[in-house]
């Protein structure tokens, strides 16, 4: 087996710890937040690119993204949030309620893609998602917005780091 650490490797590894560094700060402000910022550490390492330009340009694509899935996110967690208050049965709500998962997921997809997102549709839809079935009843929207932030902060450490942390030249 060969062990090899290049620069790619090494840009992420710095990331994420500019990742935790500028979570740490936020929590100094806000210590309810959990610890780990799984989705910043995550965009923090898939945002390292080969070359500066990519990582900018692949950034802003996903930041994009991210905020169609989370602006789709919360007009549908609303609007399901109404309906199903309407609605009689357990079994009754968890339909409509993942009705609007698979509807707003379609809308997300679309505007996504009609917004010139290439390759980060996906995105937009995952945001979306979560959004809608990862959250707490009583904070659905903070928590909505804290998985936007988080994306930010890893993309923005990524962008950082490859812009000041070049590939040597050989």
């Amino acid at each position: 087996m060969k062990l090899h650490v290049g620069m790619r490797k090494v840009k992420s590894l710095i990331a994420l710890a500019v990742t935790f560094v500028i979570w740490q700060l936020i929590r100094i402000f806000l210590p309810m937040l959990e610890v780990h910022p799984v989705f910043a550490y995550i965009y923090s390492v898939i945002e390292i690119r080969e070359t500066p330009e990519k990582t900018k340009k692949f950034g802003k694509l996903r930041i994009k993204a991210t905020f169609i899935g989370l602006v789709v996110g919360l007009a549908f967690i609303t609007l399901s949030l109404f309906i199903t208050s309407k609605t009689d049965g357990e079994m009754w709500r968890i339909l409509v309620d993942f009705l609007f998962v698979l509807l707003a997921t379609l809308t997300s997809l679309v505007i996504a893609e009609n917004t010139k997102c290439q390759n980060f549709c996906g995105i937009a839809a995952i945001i979306t998602i979560i959004c809608m079935v990862s959250h707490n009843e009583e904070d659905i929207y903070l928590y909505a917005i804290m998985r936007v932030i988080q994306t930010l902060i890893g993309v923005f450490s990524a962008m950082l780091v490859n812009v000041f942390i070049k590939k040597e030249k050989k």
